[in-house]
């Protein structure tokens, strides 16, 4: 700081005390601007990549899991390690295994540069697990990888299909909801349908609930009856892990939401139409069951689909439509095919 010292002569105070203030300002702005900017510095760093842009990759857990390989020909094979660079990193990094090995086959040149490639025709099915690390100067980036090797075709996976129910989100497969107190079964179904072992090694199923360590061809369940009491959150995530039919990795995240036991509450109401007072007997009978039919008839559609269209059948044919007559001039739709789903329904009369 910089201090200016002047006479105290009445109109001079003032710009005494302006000129120190301004020569303050200007010598501390020269002190920071002679300082790095540190909000902008970012210190030098190095990471490998696992991306499907980058190589095909998957992360599951901290590995990344290359594309796999085959040993029947054709069978040439290649996946690259690539790294990123923060700050002032250098302009060459190199190469090497500092754990496992390589699939027979396949080289690893340890090459300078911002990338090498895992190359060659792998010899030996298997699934292989190594480390590589990536070395810049006085910085380094360690990351594990897997590769898996089939004699032909793709290995076995875990799948998430809509024919179970399931939904992919963001990498994670969404299984159908469970309903508290109702016994609910999820599938795991895999590729190869041949069968595996599986085992939970991440998070936890709702209570009740469970996983085998074994299946067969159709594939591994989630079973059982949600005995817990609900609370604020709902939802239930877990990953499931473990070997194929030729033991290759399985590894998949699941989800499930819990949903509570309630019966669908109808309310009808106290008057009749146009505010008429509803007449006693029969009528007030049927009318409630009328009620009762629609609400049912709804539930009945898939959900996201349009109502079920009637089909006009020849004459000829000696069918009957299923929508004519008295049912199509009450605007009744059939019932769709399939299964019926029974809904606990519960009446209240409006006050």
């Amino acid at each position: 700081m910089i201090r200016i010292g002047l006479e105290d002569h009445g109109e001079t105070d003032n710009e005494a005390l302006t000129l120190a203030a301004t020569v303050t300002m200007a010598a501390a702005l020269a002190e920071g601007a002679a300082r790095p900017a540190s909000a902008n510095y970012r210190p030098p760093s190095i990471r490998q990549v696992c991306t499907a842009a980058a190589n095909g990759g998957t992360l599951e857990g901290s590995t990344c899991v290359l594309p796999p390989g085959v040993t029947t020909a054709p069978n040439s094979y290649s996946a690259t390690i690539a790294v990123t660079k923060t700050g002032a990193a250098g302009a060459t990094v190199t190469f090497a295994l500092s754990a496992g090995s390589l699939p027979p086959g396949l080289t690893m040149p340890a090459q300078s540069g911002s990338g090498t490639v895992i190359a060659g025709n792998p010899a030996k099915a298997g699934t292989y697990g190594f480390t590589v690390k990536a070395t810049d100067g006085n910085l380094t980036a360690t990351l594990a990888y897997q590769i898996t090797v089939t004699v032909q075709g793709p290995p076995d996976q875990l799948l998430c299909a809509a024919a179970d129910g399931s939904f992919l989100e963001s990498g994670t497969c969404v299984l159908p909801d469970a309903t508290l107190g109702v016994p609910y079964q999820g599938r795991l179904t895999t590729s190869h349908t041949a069968g595996g072992t599986l085992s939970i090694v991440a998070g936890a199923l709702p209570a009740g609930l469970s996983l085998p360590a074994a299946f067969g061809a159709s594939g591994d369940v989630v079973g059982g009856t949600v005995t817990q009491p609900l609370g604020e959150y709902n939802t239930y995530t877990f990953t499931a892990a473990g070997t194929g039919d030729q033991g290759q990795p399985l590894y998949q995240a699941y989800q499930i939401s819990v949903d509570p036991n309630q019966p669908l509450t109808v309310v009808l109401p106290a008057g009749g139409p146009a505010g008429r007072p509803a007449r006693a007997g029969r009528h007030a009978y049927h009318r409630r069951h009328l009620h009762l039919h629609h609400a049912r008839q709804r539930l009945r559609r898939p959900p996201g689909n349009p109502a079920i269209q009637p089909h006009h059948l020849s004459a000829a044919a000696g069918q009957h439509h299923p929508a004519s007559g008295r049912n199509r001039r009450r605007g009744v739709q059939p019932r769709p095919p399939g299964p019926r789903r029974r809904t606990p329904v519960q009446l209240v009369r409006r006050q």
